[in-house]
């Protein structure tokens, strides 16, 4: 009983906690099956086990999963064979393993993610008497995510469990400290909660989904007034993790910087706004939104912009203008908008 009350306590933490997390931002419910390998301390005397597994878990934060995994194979133990068909069949042995962690999935390009987690590992033998009884200590895990596409992923995952010494359940026979190591692969589903949406309603000369090209004469548009949404002139896009200006968007900034350079607007102020997907820390995100603002704000100025005409600030992640749980949504984010300020 106590072993079932520890999966069920494990599974209501994995899912329940995080729950108010989610309320208040875009998160995701993650459910995958995979193979296992283990290899067992050699105290143990059992060879290397072969089976299968589940995982449910849900982002309590950004990039944080928290998960549970429960996986069973059955084992052979290294004791010599008697002929005795009724009594070698005793030397197979089941292994149940859970596994409770919070695993960081840290971002290393659009679709590949460095895995790393740490928690509570607990198993059990279908003979305690011939191995071990139930026991549980600390887990590791080290791997990869692949992303396949929006809701399938592949993980490839290395883990070391280090199991305890003291165990209240250590009967009929102590158990000794065991260090086993394992190593997984399998697919896992994602589904998330909730698109996120634009914080900011713009106002737009012209604006398509993925850029925008200036065609109107500037000198046309009119500020409202202090209170009024701000107007886009221009939006340009950049490659993942990148801050350099393409070629498509020097052309987009070569013809808003010939709009104001003209005489008729050399009283106008801009303001250039980086963005970024939400992949990374916020902390980084922003720092990366700053970066590609500075990198078009020194282009326009390189065309004859004065630079005391144009202010250049970073947004983030926070301004989304389209979801970033898709490859295009997150290349849409991924911008810099120039916008009028009178």
């Amino acid at each position: 009983m106590r072993t079932l009350h520890k999966f069920i306590i494990g599974a209501t933490l994995s899912v329940a906690l995080p729950a108010s997390a989610f309320a208040q931002r875009q998160g995701a419910i993650e459910l995958g099956a995979f193979g296992r390998v283990t290899k067992f301390a050699d105290t143990l005397k059992l060879d290397t086990g072969l089976g299968l597994g589940g995982r449910a878990g849900i982002y309590a934060f950004k990039n944080w999963l928290l998960e549970m995994e429960l996986s069973y194979a059955d084992v052979d133990v290294n004791l010599p064979r008697t002929g005795d068909t009724s009594r070698d069949t005793l030397n197979k042995v089941s292994h149940a393993l859970w596994a409770y962690r919070l695993t960081y999935n840290h971002p290393l390009s659009d679709r590949l993610k460095l895995l790393a987690g740490a928690g509570y590992a607990y198993d059990s033998y279908g003979r305690v008497r011939i191995v071990a009884p139930r026991g549980g200590g600390p887990q590791g895990l080290l791997g990869l995510r692949y992303v396949i596409n929006d809701r399938l992923s592949a993980r490839f995952e290395g883990t070391g469990t280090y199991v305890l010494p003291a165990d209240d359940d250590a009967k009929p026979v102590a158990r000794a400290a065991a260090f086993n190591l394992g190593a997984q692969a399998g697919l896992s589903l994602s589904f998330f909660t909730r698109d996120p949406k634009p914080r900011m309603q713009y106002d737009t000369v012209r604006v398509s989904q993925r850029d925008t090209v200036y065609v109107n004469r500037i000198d046309t548009v009119r500020i409202a007034g202090p209170a009024a949404r701000p107007i886009v002139i221009g939006a340009i896009n950049f490659a993942f993790n990148k801050s350099d200006i393409s070629n498509e968007a020097k052309t987009i900034l070569d013809v808003i910087a010939a709009s104001l350079v003209e005489p008729t607007n050399s009283s106008r102020t801009i303001t250039v706004t980086g963005n970024t997907d939400a992949i990374g820390s916020e902390r980084y995100n922003e720092t990366l939104g700053q970066a590609r603002a500075d990198q078009a704000k020194a282009y326009l100025v390189s065309k004859g912009v004065a630079e005391s005409r144009v202010v250049a600030r970073t947004q983030g992640e926070k301004d989304p203008v389209a979801p970033n749980t898709t490859d295009n949504g997150r290349a849409t984010n991924r911008r810099v908008l120039v916008m009028l300020t009178n």
